[in-house]
Parts: C-alpha cells; sequence; structure tokens
C-alpha cells in the first residue's frame, strides 16, 4: 500500500527546467554546440551536468570541460533564477493537502536545492528530507537516491510513490521497486511527452497540478 510521496525538484515542484535549458541553449553555441532548449529537455531531463557534457561532446566533436561549464552555468543560472524562478502553478496548495510526510530526491546538488526551496517557500514541506545525487555513487536513471530517501525516512521502497518529470526520473523509480507518476506542468514539458514517461514505466500522466491532486486523491494520499 502506497503512503509516502517523493517529489523530484526541478519540473516537478518548481519550474526550472525550462530557465535551465533556456540558459544552456545561450551558453552551448560558444562551445560550438547549437541546440534548442526543447532539445535538451527531450535528451537530457533528470540527468547530470556531467552526462550531458558528455553526450554533447560526443554528438558535435566538441571539446567541452564539464566541471568549467557547470561552474560558467549555474553562476547564470543562479541570477536568472533570483529573478525568475517560481513555484509550478498549484504545488503549494497540492502539499499543504498531503497530510504524511513527504520527502524530495533530485539530481540536482544541495546547494541549488536549497536556494530553489527558499526562493519559492517550499523549504517547510520537506524540512530535513531533501536528498540529492551528489550523496549517492550514481544518478538517475539508477535509484540510489530514491533508495537513500527511502531507507533515510525509514519508508519501505513498495510504500513509496515517485512523481517524476523524465524518463531517467521515472525509470530509477522503478529500479527503486517503487510506482511513479509522470508530471507534464513544467513549462519544458506538453502533452505529447506523455507517452516517453508512460513508455519508461509512469503508471499514471498528469497534465497539470490539478490532475495530478485527482490522482493522489483517489489513491488516499491527499485531502481537501
Amino acid at each position: 500500500m502506497i503512503e509516502h510521496i517523493i517529489f523530484d525538484c526541478d519540473g516537478v515542484l518548481i519550474d526550472s527546467e525550462i530557465l535551465s535549458f533556456a540558459v544552456d541553449e545561450k551558453l552551448l553555441p560558444d562551445y560550438g554546440v547549437t541546440i534548442t532548449a526543447r532539445e535538451l529537455a527531450r535528451d537530457f531531463g533528470g540527468v547530470t551536468y556531467g552526462e550531458m557534457i558528455a553526450a554533447l561532446n560526443a554528438q558535435f566533436g566538441a571539446e567541452i570541460e564539464a566541471v568549467s561549464y557547470q561552474e560558467r552555468c549555474e553562476a547564470e543560472l543562479a541570477r536568472t533564477f533570483e529573478a525568475e524562478l517560481r513555484a509550478i502553478a498549484g504545488i503549494p496548495d497540492l502539499l499543504r493537502n498531503i497530510p504524511n510526510p513527504v520527502a524530495l530526491a533530485s539530481g540536482s546538488d544541495l546547494a541549488r536545492l536549497d536556494q530553489c526551496l527558499r526562493l519559492t517557500d517550499l523549504a517547510g514541506f520537506f524540512e530535513d528530507r531533501v536528498f540529492s545525487a551528489e550523496q549517492v555513487k550514481r544518478g538517475k536513471p539508477a535509484p540510489d537516491v530514491f533508495l537513500l530517501a527511502a531507507e533515510t525516512c525509514g519508508w519501505l521502497p513498495e510504500q513509496c510513490l515517485v512523481i517524476e518529470d523524465s524518463p531517467s526520473g521515472v525509470i530509477a523509480a522503478k529500479a527503486a521497486g517503487m510506482q511513479s507518476v509522470g508530471f507534464l506542468g513544467g513549462g519544458h514539458r506538453s502533452e505529447p511527452d506523455s507517452d516517453i514517461l508512460s513508455d519508461a514505466g509512469a503508471g499514471y500522466v498528469a497534465g497539470n497540478s490539478a490532475e495530478l491532486h485527482g490522482y493522489l486523491q483517489e489513491l488516499g494520499l491527499i485531502s481537501g
């Protein structure tokens, strides 16, 4: 029986993915890589900077150094977040109506998660139940960060439902022995992306926060 919810952060709680990939689209031509934010979201949602850069280097014959690129990108993104980052519409109300403790498990590092939760006033919903791929050996699509979240919180994997916007996150949830819901409420996603989340293993795909609220209510995981 499902009792607990583990949320991804970027593209599920906060509308950050569209901002992040827009920064990449702006910076990557300096390295000989021309690609749109939409293409980046499709191909690299939920993966680490290192994995994305390795793939782009191979695809475009570029020689981007991952650490220095990430530092440049995150400096630009921090300024963008301060000015533009928002919680996804309906998510704060949804969180307020979940009676059991919830957790967050993300591919982003802890410093960025702290900034994002602070800017969007969501930190209080998660308290110390915030987990990052930097705390484990393998990022998504490996299950490590979800298993860390469940173990630390004292939850069994089969008791957990994961909310994810990326195929890699859905695959990670399945590998962890958890059910998952795909979420299309972020600005980087649209209805055609439903199939890629379903194909990855999502048991249900919610187009927005209202649909997610209704589904969680059917499962008895939310009140109101």
